[in-house]
Order: structure tokens, then C-alpha cells, then sequence
């Protein structure tokens, strides 16, 4: 999902993210507001660790990752990647990703040549493939014998009047593609310390202020290319989360940031303050590709 040449950003979100909310409905609403998020500020990776027991967070920690990659799904594609799943009873409030690989037209007449769409291989053999691109029929893949129900990026060919689809990576599209979403078991120093030489930028309200540091963020960002935001829970921050494991923040993060200076509010929810950080970087982001 990272693509050389450009400056990346990954989340690091706790499976405590829905403990406060009440009932699944609002589970939904705030997993909605991650993704969304993310979606905007065109994250590439969201990764979800358990803060407190993995064996008692396990349930939900899938709850986020199935509403995630959900909402990353193309509309035409949920029905044969995600069949009826109690865990998204209530996915028709969640809110549109409306990215470049969520096309809104869905006739072939309306396809071009070279469009990159994500697609479902629904017949496949040793000649050839039926790939459902969200068209009104399976479109042909020429030569691949690929598992069924597996998905697939493709670019649209048309020649002579004739359509025909390639296989092709996401990266091709040039576009902003979505995020992946993964479940790591290993305690949250050990994740930490495996994601370099991404820079690591933990996200406190007992941390300095980030225009003291822009300028070194910047710099490390610009030499890896990666950089992943690392958040607390509702009711522990990162402070007490790694000082469970007798981790010292400044050890595994490059970077201890409130993005939320003199804040008006008590707290700060996680999916707000997931919202307010990215807001911040991809300012800087955009000032340094400019």
C-alpha cells in the first residue's frame, strides 16, 4: 500500500477505541469516523494492537477491522466480500469513503480506457478469467487462473472497440487507493519497535507541542518516507499503556506530540484526536511536496 516516492502516514489505533461506547450502533459511529478519517487524509495502513488482555479485547478488535475494511470495499464489491455479518447490522450508517477506487458509474458504456478499478474474480480457469468490476456482467481477464472470490485490481483495456481487463497493482492508478487494515498480537512496544525505520510519532496531551518539532518530523519523514501516529484509548493514554510494559515512550517514538494544545474539553476522544492530528501533518505534508 506504500508507494515509494511519496510521504506516507499509518495509524496505530487500540482495540479499547469502542470500550466506551454503549451498544454496537455506536461501536459503528465511531469505528465510521476512523475510517473516514483516514479516507481523507489519505492513510495507507491502519494498525489495531490490543491495550489491555488481547484474549478479552480479540472480539473487538475484529468489530474495528471488519467495519473498516467494509467501508474500504467498492459498494458494488460488499455483497460478495462481506456477506451478512451480525458485526454490520448497522453499516448503512456509516459514511461513504467516496475515494477514486469507490466509482460512482457502474454501466460498461461508461468505462475508458486505462480506468483502474478493484474487481472480484467470480469464474476462473487456465484460459481465462470473469472478473466483476461493478459493471452490468463479469468482464474477461485473458490468461490467469486465479481463486475465486479473491480481489484483484484491474486496468480496463479497450482496443478496437473490444474490452478486456489486466491485472495490474494499485499503485498503477496513480490515485489514493484505500487503506489495509491489520491486527497485530505483539504488545505495543514490540509493534513499535518492528515498524522501523518508519518515524514514529506517539500522540499525548502531555507531550510538546508539534510546531516545536515540524521541522525534525519533516526531516525524518522526508528520509523514510513512512510515518506512523500512535494513540491511546479512552481510558489510558500511551504513558500508562507502555508503562505497563516498563517502556520508556521516548524508546520506541521518535516523536511524543499534543496535537491538542490548551484543549477546551476534558478529553479528547481517540477518533477526534485521530481527525485533528492528521488535519496537522497533512498541512506539513502538503508545504514540503509543494
Amino acid at each position: 500500500m506504500f508507494r515509494s516516492g511519496c510521504l506516507e502516514i499509518g495509524l496505530v489505533i487500540p482495540g479499547s477505541l469502542v470500550m466506551d461506547a454503549p451498544d454496537l450502533r455506536q461501536k459503528t459511529l465511531k469505528v465510521g469516523q476512523i475510517g473516514r478519517s483516514a479516507a481523507i487524509f489519505r492513510v495507507g495502513e491502519i494498525l489495531l494492537y490490543a491495550d489491555y488482555s488481547f484474549v478479552k479485547q480479540k472480539s473487538d478488535l475484529v468489530l474495528i477491522k471488519k467495519i473498516l475494511d467494509y467501508m474500504e470495499t467498492p459498494q458494488y464489491l460488499r455483497k460478495r466480500l462481506h456477506p451478512s455479518d451480525p458485526v454490520l447490522r448497522y453499516a448503512g450508517i456509516l459514511p461513504p469513503l467516496a475515494t477514486p477506487h469507490h466509482p460512482l458509474h457502474s454501466r460498461k458504456s461508461e468505462l475508458h480506457d486505462g480506468e483502474v478499478r478493484e474487481g472480484v474474480v467470480v469464474k476462473s480457469d487456465s484460459k481465462s478469467s470473469l472478473v466483476d468490476i461493478g459493471v452490468e456482467q463479469p468482464q474477461k481477464l485473458r490468461g490467469l487462473n486465479l481463486r475465486v472470490n479473491t480481489r484483484i485490481t484491474v486496468k480496463v483495456l479497450i482496443k478496437d472497440k473490444k474490452l478486456y481487463l489486466e491485472k495490474v497493482d494499485s499503485g498503477e492508478s496513480g490515485d489514493y487507493w484505500g487503506y489495509v487494515v491489520r491486527i497485530l498480537k505483539d504488545s505495543l512496544g514490540s509493534i513499535l519497535r518492528k515498524l522501523r525505520p518508519a518515524v514514529i510519532v506517539l500522540t499525548s496531551r502531555y507531550g510538546g507541542s508539534f510546531i516545536g518539532v515540524s521541522k525534525q518530523v519533516l526531516e525524518r519523514w522526508r528520509a523514510s518516507e513512512r510515518l506512523f501516529l500512535v494513540f491511546g484509548g479512552p481510558y489510558q493514554g500511551l504513558k500508562e499503556i507502555l508503562g505497563k510494559e516498563k517502556v520508556d515512550p521516548y524508546s520506541v517514538g521518535d516523536f511524543v506530540v499534543n496535537f491538542i494544545p490548551n484543549q477546551g474539553t476534558r478529553t479528547v476522544r481517540t477518533e477526534e484526536a485521530v481527525s485533528a492530528s492528521l488535519s496537522v501533518l497533512n498541512i506539513c505534508r502538503e508545504n514540503t511536496l509543494k
